[in-house]
């Protein structure tokens, strides 16, 4: 029972504490400049939400991260971690992609909204349309984030992959890195309210290439995720 309730005081606070601490500090900063504010307040808000979360990473390839700007970063998507997950890898210059009803979440809303998330309707896929507002972000220099599946599995499995990931690495030229992770949903499932302290494992992988189907590219997942 003890623990219970201290795994939920730390949920409490890994939610609502990091959000404030981020918007503050981006207001703080914004003199330094939108991209130096943003990059800030990215790194104290994903060391404060995992930190106090009692979430630990543990990944392989790391160095397909580092120095790659553009790049576009495509996870597959089983908790409601995986945002703030993918954030404290990519750590700088970036541009998520988020579901069009986050916006009017009291703290996260206008948090995300400062750092430049474009968000999108669940209705409208991930197409060209949807994706089109990214492609100056990656003509800049900033690496984007998105969900293959286009929406977060309820039960953990892998489920069919959009196409947008493809469309934006075939027009940007950015290379297209897979970043698979393996439990995440462990430490906050899709229905779950609490996040539970533990390691999350995580491949980042090589580039590949824009010419993948859909299907290929799932597969790419599929393969790390079995390994």
């Amino acid at each position: 029972m003890l623990n219970h309730i201290t795994i939920g005081i730390r949920s409490a606070l890994a939610f609502v504490i990091p959000p404030i601490v981020g918007m503050v500090l981006f207001v703080v900063c914004l003199p330094l400049g939108r991209r130096r504010a943003t990059n800030l307040g990215t790194a104290v808000v994903c060391w404060l939400g995992l930190g106090l979360a009692g979430i630990r990473l543990q990944v392989d390839g790391e160095s397909h991260l580092l120095g790659r700007r553009p790049a576009i970063f495509v996870i597959n998507h089983q908790s409601g971690t995986d945002p703030i997950i993918v954030a404290s890898l990519v750590r700088r210059d970036m541009v998520a992609i988020g579901k069009h009803e986050l916006q009017f979440h009291p703290l996260l809303g206008p948090l995300m909204r400062m750092f430049g998330t474009v968000f999108v309707k669940r209705e409208q896929g991930l197409g060209p349309k949807v994706l089109a507002p990214v492609l100056p972000a990656l003509a800049a220099g900033d690496a984007v984030v998105l969900a293959a599946e286009g929406r977060r599995s309820r039960d953990g499995r892998l489920q069919p992959f959009k196409s947008g990931a493809l469309w934006l690495a075939q027009q940007s030229g950015a290379p297209l890195i897979p970043v698979v992770l393996h439990n995440s949903g462990e430490v906050l499932p899709a229905q779950g309210l609490l996040m539970k302290p533990g390691t999350v494992r995580i491949t980042v992988l090589s580039p590949q290439p824009a010419t993948l189907t859909t299907e290929q590219l799932r597969q790419v997942f599929v393969d790390a995720l079995e390994a």
